[in-house]
């Protein structure tokens, strides 16, 4: 019987080898952990594994990955929790020919993704056009107060977006310099799902990125450029029975620009990046459309319950971000050894990055008959300097097949953050007027006070350290 196997076996080899077959077996898991304070908290893991098999002319390939994202933001009474747990199988196909090739991608999250390609066989010119439509569960988001009751607890609300993706590139390669243009469209449509709690998206996101490159003798430029614009309006509902309740409206532009240039010699890498991040939440001061109104996301009879005791609170929020960031740095790595190749590597980055946002929130309070308007504005100022460490350590076995075993740890070092609240003196007047009228205060922006909250960060260096801003990883590869 074990003759018969390995007979088997070698005729299977000899079969794929005949076929000029060709099989890449991908497998990692990695994980971030960029934030563990008393009022935030974000961490990432995720694992995937993927294969690619090639036969002459004609590609097949899959993969499966497993991806979580949980998040926590802490402020007055309340917790602001996210978590995303999902498994997303990938498979598809490409067929190539002389000077064109068709391919088809297909996903569990669900989503269709057909694709074709042109090229001259000098590469003087390169087309690719993709077009996606599919849905993508992006999580749920749940209120939860710090001190729940029986008639207020965790008010949970799941996001599913429903998305159409296009996309069209072209390069061109000319002796050394390589050049490609790519625009890509991703537009959302809202859809009511039948869910107790739900959000949805009317989306339109525009992405244009531009690449160059030239080749030296013995070292490679390249650079590059990326703008994203996106127009976005979020509604939460809340479903009961046969009514649709909006407890949320939140319009939202915002803009990205990004640049890098990068410069590779021999075992050498150097890289420069910027990036500018511009945003605005618009308030309407229309009946039903406030940015935030968690009273109608509670059931009529808890409602009845709060009558006489739960304050009528509505929230409409005008903001803007405006953010800036830049990085640079090199990695150097080491080839040892040939059959059996060590190849330890070390990337040493500094950045720097400052940003602020500016809050202008009305909240309206109504008790029975008693209709009260407050002025609130707040400027969150944050800006730090440091450096990001990795290193990694890759072993690969050379031969008809292959193997790489990969690991790679990075921990951020910030040298300097400094976070701070302007916030006005006077929350706004407590006096009341009926129904009808408008009262508050207007605070005058000049009349701040600064608020160093960066005391309130951990500084010991057991949060610091595999806590706050660290990132692992870990990848095997087969090919034969």
């Amino acid at each position: 019987m074990a003759n018969t196997r390995r007979t088997i076996l070698a005729l299977g080899l000899v079969a794929i080898q005949a076929l000029a077959a060709r099989n890449v077996g991908l497998a990692d898991c990695g994980g971030l952990f960029l934030l563990h304070q008393k009022d935030k908290h974000f961490a990432a893991k995720g694992c995937s594994i993927r294969d690619t098999f090639s036969i002459k002319n004609f590609d097949v390939y899959g993969s499966i990955q497993h991806i979580e994202i949980h998040s926590r933001y802490t402020e007055n009474n309340w917790h602001l929790k996210t978590a995303s747990k999902q498994t997303i199988a990938n498979a598809g196909f490409e067929s190539h020919f002389k000077n064109y090739s068709l391919g088809l991608d297909v996903s569990t999250l669900p989503m269709v993704m057909p694709k074709a390609s042109f090229h001259r066989d000098d590469s003087l010119f390169t087309a690719k056009a993709r077009f996606a439509f599919g849905s993508v569960d992006l999580g749920t988001i749940s209120w939860v107060p710090i001190k729940q009751t029986e008639l207020i607890s965790t008010i949970p609300v799941d996001w599913e977006s429903h998305f159409v993706y296009s996309e069209l590139s072209a390069g061109s390669k000319i002796k050394n310099h390589y050049i490609n243009l790519s625009l890509n469209h991703i537009r959302t449509l809202p859809r009511n799902p039948d869910k107790e709690y739900y959000l949805r998206d009317s989306a339109s996101v525009l992405v244009l990125n531009g690449e160059y490159g030239y080749a030296f003798s013995n070292s490679r430029l390249d650079a590059g450029y990326t703008y994203i614009g996106a127009d976005m309006t979020v509604y939460g509902i809340y479903h009961e029975e046969t009514s649709r309740k909006r407890f949320m409206y939140l319009p939202i532009e915002a803009s990205v620009h990004m640049s890098y240039a990068r410069w590779q010699w021999e075992n050498l890498w150097t890289h420069l990046e910027l990036m500018h991040i511009s945003g605005k939440v618009f308030s309407n001061q229309e009946r039903f459309y406030e940015t935030l109104a968690l009273n109608r996301a509670l059931p009529g009879s808890v409602l009845k319950g709060l009558s006489f005791s739960f304050l009528q609170r509505t929230f409409r929020a005008n903001a803007e971000l405006d953010a800036s960031a830049i990085v640079s740095g090199a990695s150097y790595y080491w080839k040892k050894g040939k059959r059996y190749i060590f190849k330890p590597s070390v990337e040493l980055d500094f950045f720097g990055a400052s940003g602020e946002v500016n809050i202008q929130k009305e909240i309206e309070t109504v008790i029975l008959t008693t209709h009260q308007i407050t002025n609130e504005k707040t400027l969150r100022k944050v800006s730090g300097i440091g450096s990001i460490l990795s290193l990694g350590i890759e072993l690969q076995k050379e031969g008809p097949v292959s193997v790489s075993l990969q690991y790679g740890i990075s921990q951020i070092i910030p040298f300097y953050v400094d976070y701070k609240d302007y916030l006005a003196d006077s929350d706004g007047d407590s006096n009341s007027k009926p129904s009808g009228g408008i009262i508050g205060s207007i605070v005058n922006p000049n009349e701040q006070v600064a608020k160093d909250k960066s005391g309130s960060l951990e500084r010991s260096a057991s949060a610091l350290l595999f806590r706050n801003g660290f990132a692992t990883h870990l990848g095997i590869a087969v090919k034969f």
